[in-house]
């Protein structure tokens, strides 16, 4: 079988190989220009939206625990029908057509009239299932705020007093003690809401948390710094196992280019605004700018940690650097070897939805570079280079990320208020949005789409 390629031919490509393995090719063509660029992004703020879940079971526990047993009056010896006002059950909760619904039976006990005895009386003098509603909202000192008014009474014991061998119903003397201690009552419970159930105490480690920088890329030391605005509450709703605030917490973002953690200054929780309606999705934009001199030193480190060689050894890749022209990364790359001298790269930074990293498109040899370069010579080392460069110039952005519902979870189940509440972060989507060429730096934009509820397991 005759060979494919003829042997003059296969002798002569090795001649060529040999020669340029054997000559080094100095190289300095002229730098592309660092002119025209992107329009600057606009900053775009952020969102952390979600719902915070009070279980009925729990709010009538907390109720309960909180709410003294007597009501209004404990007796006072010596007066007309001296009395009090107590509970003999539980308070139960519910929630219909945007009100909380309280009931709870009450008891009504009377001393003996114009009586210094103190005896407590065997048995209540009437008793009744009594029925309040409220609407519930939240203050901007963060409380749940109730309005708590009677509606209506059904009679378990009707009051009534034996005169004369005969029974006399007391029945509108009661209605009308009852209507003269109402407002108390009412306040009762409203205090009991009010001073009991503090959303402060569950947002506030939230606020505190949100402030920390956070680490998107190990590698290039990318770290991302939240820094909260304002939180946003919108009228409460629910349902017959739960009611819910809808709340949302307002931020800009920047990044930084640094091995170690960031140094910041965290702000404490602010007072609590109201709107209407919020959207129950959270939207985090990563705006980003990225300043070429941060990146540089990043590649310097690669470079001077293992410097990469190509075409069997024969060519050292030196020093990288990149800045940026003509809506392009412009990468300038000092060879040595096979080449000696520098050469210039460009290509357009986008984000690669299929690899889900911010990497560099189209990387090529710019046209001045590849006017000195022989094209034997640039073919040999064409690839090698781009596949090394592609590498370095990559940024694993997406995996990273995606770790974050995880690592707040986490952090949220490890903290005190991880006892009391669980984080349920239920969607989580990445979307890249912009990116601009700058004469400083790279700018992007990263939208992060994601719904979180908080679910209390303790009040």
């Amino acid at each position: 079988m005759k060979p494919l390629v003829p042997f003059y031919i296969r002798y002569a490509c090795a001649l060529v190989l040999l020669t340029l393995l054997t000559q080094c090719r100095h190289v300095e063509p002229q730098p592309p220009k660092a002119e025209g660029f992107d329009q600057p992004l606009t900053p775009a703020k952020s969102y952390v939206a979600g719902s915070v879940i009070f279980p009925l079971r729990l709010l009538e526990d907390k109720i309960n625990r909180e709410l003294d047993t007597v009501l209004v009056g404990r007796g006072i010896p010596g007066t007309l029908f001296p009395f009090r006002v107590a509970r003999s059950g539980r308070v139960q909760i519910r929630y219909a057509n945007q009100q909380v619904r309280l009931s709870t039976p009450l008891q009504l006990w009377i001393s003996k009239p114009f009586s210094s005895d103190t005896t407590p009386p065997d048995k209540p003098f009437c008793s009744l299932q009594i029925n309040f509603q409220s609407p519930l909202n939240v203050t901007p000192e963060w409380r749940l705020a109730s309005e708590v008014r009677f509606t209506d009474y059904d009679w378990v014991i009707k009051p009534q007093i034996r005169l004369l061998g005969k029974e006399i119903s007391l029945a509108n003397l009661v209605k009308k003690l009852l209507q003269t201690f109402q407002p108390g009552i009412e306040a009762a419970i409203d205090g009991a809401i009010y001073q009991e159930l503090r959303l402060d105490q569950i947002v506030a480690p939230i606020w505190k948390d949100i402030q920390q920088p956070l680490q998107i890329s190990q590698q290039y030391g990318l770290w991302l710094l939240p820094k909260p605005l304002a939180v946003e509450a919108s009228p409460i709703t629910g349902d017959k196992t739960k009611i819910v605030a809808h709340m949302r917490i307002t931020f800009d973002t920047k990044t930084a280019l640094q091995l170690n953690k960031p140094s910041y200054s965290p702000s404490t929780l602010p007072k609590l605004q109201k709107q209407e309606q919020l959207p129950q999705t959270a939207v985090l934009r990563l705006m980003s700018s990225v300043p070429y001199d941060d990146i540089n030193q990043v590649l310097q480190r690669t470079i001077a940690h293992e410097p990469p060689k190509l075409a069997l050894g024969t060519l050292t890749v030196k020093h990288v650097s990149v800045y940026g022209g003509q809506r392009s990364l412009i990468v300038k790359t000092e060879l040595d070897g096979l080449v000696d001298g520098t050469v210039y790269l460009r290509g357009r930074p986008v984000f690669d939805t299929l690899t889900n990293t911010l990497t560099v498109q189209h990387l090529d040899f710019d046209t001045d570079t590849e006017a000195v370069l022989p094209a034997p010579l640039r073919s040999l080392i064409h690839k090698g280079l781009i596949n090394v460069l592609d590498g370095m110039l990559t940024i694993r952005l997406a995996d990273d990320i995606r770790q974050f519902p995880d690592k707040i979870s986490k952090a949220f189940a490890s903290g005190g208020t991880g006892k009391k509440a669980q984080l349920l972060i239920q969607t989580f989507r990445f979307v890249p949005q912009q990116l601009a060429v700058r004469p400083d730096g790279v700018q992007t934009l990263i939208r992060v789409e994601s719904k979180v509820a908080v679910q209390m397991k303790k009040l």
